[in-house]
């Protein structure tokens, strides 16, 4: 099963704590947590393992978090299983590996194992996780995700401005080599771990970009802070362009200043936006709902579905649309995940913006994060969300109303494994679809130049030819 890491980016979290509904009986969780002890200490090789031993502690916390907050039931016996497996090869790694790493190791496996977004944070996880909330980090700046079918590790997307973005690194790019280390056959967890590293440090990595069937590039890169500027514009005539590369704590109020700026250079005279959220792995919930109300009214955004159905809860829309009606357009592609399919789904649904480009990721999960000690904690999926017209946007991921395709670089998208995907849930209905020849022939008709964003031209294009006066995607 792919496990996608967010700690190389966020892609969307809530802080707090989650709904509690207990799945399973106390005397099947202390069944499972007594077994737990009795094979810790067989597998340390000495001893027993107290109750009150703090490592102990630290896992019987994590599985009873497990057990009452995240979104699917687990049998106890099973998790149980599974930090098992993590402590034997940790042991066997390591024959002298401490009982904190034994524990950690267990921790990994455990939560690894509950879904692609789950997953326990040490002190150094934990801390990069709570910096880039505040648009602030070091590191690559790319999102990763293990690519089941290589072995190899697979760039969702890189960052805007970061290392990774400048040396060139591509969403679909396969990562074959770090340094003189292979990837296949390191887990995600390991290999993440290798290209981090001191700011100002260098590191090689080997890709293999689709469809070349061995590393085809190498390139260095230079670990640094990455500041992550959520929002930059520009005018296209008289159309904002306004690319959002993420969703931290301050991109709703860059959002207003950039289409307040942008309205003073059109002396009032904008004709529609163009909304770019390509590329774009999400963030914070609020910031998300925030956005997309900007531009709708007092309508639903998204609902937030945990296992408790007492505890789901419906986002809202506030009065007032800061484009005041005019056309917008956003686009998206495989790189577009989490906060920004709410933004899409949502604008989508309720016929206030049109759709151009590919499929997005399909990231639709909640993942809590909460402290299990002073510099520890765990990422928890603890619910689904719903676009407003009611579709699951977990792996299925938001259509676009119109397809376009990149003239340059990989085409290539990059999706959830489908054996992560809930094989019951029933499929969203198909959008209204509209031919890119149609909405934008000045655009398709001529031929391409390698610097071509076509994407966008054809977005200004149908603002300013076909969209003006209108709400875009209205009945």
């Amino acid at each position: 099963m792919a496990k996608l890491l967010a700690a190389l980016l966020l892609m969307m979290v809530a802080i707090g704590p989650a709904c509690a509904v207990a799945p399973t009986s106390r005397a099947d969780t202390v069944a499972a947590l007594d077994r737990y002890r009795t094979d810790f200490a067989k597998i340390r090789g000495y001893g027993s393992l107290s109750t009150a031993d703090r490592n102990y502690v630290l896992f019987s916390d994590a599985m009873r978090r497990v057990l009452t907050e995240h979104v699917k039931p687990f049998d106890p016996q099973v998790l149980v299983d599974k930090a098992e497996d993590g402590m034997k090869k940790k042991k066997a790694e390591n024959p002298k590996a401490s009982d904190r790493m034994l524990t950690e190791a267990a921790l990994d496996s455990m939560l690894g194992s509950l879904d692609p977004y789950s997953s326990f944070l040490d002190a150094e996880r934990y801390r990069y996780l709570r910096e880039q909330t505040q648009g602030e980090f070091g590191g690559l700046g790319i999102e990763v995700t293990m690519d089941e079918e290589s072995g190899l590790i697979k760039v969702v997307s890189p960052i805007d401005g970061s290392p990774a973005a400048r040396a060139g690194l591509r969403s679909g790019d396969l990562i074959a080599r770090i340094d003189d280390v292979a990837v296949k056959g390191l887990n995600l967890h390991d290999a993440v771990a290798r290209m981090r590293g001191p700011v100002g440090s260098s590191v090689a990595l080997s890709i293999r970009r689709p469809p070349a069937t061995e590393p085809n590039t190498r390139v260095s890169l230079t670990r640094a802070i990455v500041k992550i500027q959520p929002v930059r514009y520009r005018l296209e005539g008289n159309v904002a362009y306004v690319r959002i590369a993420t969703f931290n704590q301050s991109t709703s109020s860059a959002l207003d200043a950039a289409i307040e700026d942008m309205r003073r250079q059109a002396k009032g005279r904008l004709t529609g936006a163009v909304i770019d959220l390509r590329n774009n792995p999400g963030g914070l919930l609020e910031q998300a709902v925030q956005v997309a109300d900007r531009f709708l009214e007092t309508v639903d955004i998204v609902s937030v579905r945990g296992r408790d159905p007492e505890e789901s809860r419906t986002y809202r829309g506030t009065a007032g649309d800061l484009m005041a009606g005019l056309p917008v357009v956003v686009l998206i592609n495989s790189g577009s995940a989490s906060a920004s399919e709410i933004v899409a789904g949502a604008l989508q649904d309720h016929h206030r913006a049109l759709l151009f480009g590919s499929r997005s990721y399909g990231k639709g999960s909640v993942q809590t994060i909460s402290s299990l000690s002073v510099d520890t904690g765990i990422r928890l999926t603890t619910a689904r969300y719903y676009r407003p017209s009611g579709a699951l946007v977990d792996c299925f991921g938001v259509s676009p109303n119109l397809e376009v395709k990149p003239t340059h670089g990989s085409t290539e998208e990059t999706h959830p494994d489908p054996a992560t995907c809930d094989p019951n849930a029933p499929v969203p209905p198909k959008p209204q679809v509209w031919l890119a020849q149609d909405m934008c022939p000045d655009v398709m008709d001529k031929a391409p130049k390698p610097d071509d964003d076509r994407p966008l031209e054809c977005a200004v294009s149908a603002i300013r030819n076909r969209l003006t006066g209108t709400l875009a995607g209205g009945e």
